[in-house]
């Protein structure tokens, strides 16, 4: 669920679902992260009111799941030279490809 999570993070980045620049600095960084947890919770909740989510699985392991998904997403962009803190549509899906390969 994390998993899917940061990836539904991720289109929304890279499609400015969000109406904001997410240059510069930790700022893309910190929203990318944000949007990755927030879509963590919102995927929990509508899995667990459909009866879809074991009795076992917190909500909170999965939001922080989500959230190391994206931040190892962003960092492996970032060292390989891909540019997620531009914010770019490019950038981000590199990112995200590198990350599945």
């Amino acid at each position: 669920m994390g998993a899917g999570a940061a990836m539904q993070a991720l289109k929304m980045f890279s499609g400015g679902d969000q109406g904001q620049q997410h240059g510069g600095g930790g700022g893309g960084q910190n929203a990318f992260i944000g949007m990755a947890m927030g879509q963590a919770s919102k995927l929990f909740d509508e899995q667990q009111s459909q009866g879809k989510v074991d009795p076992s699985t917190d909500k909170q392991s999965v939001v922080n799941n989500a959230a190391k998904m994206a931040f190892k997403m962003y960092m492996k962009s970032q060292a390989s030279g891909g540019g997620a803190a531009s914010g770019g549509p490019g950038g981000l899906m590199g990112m995200a490809s590198k990350f599945l390969q």
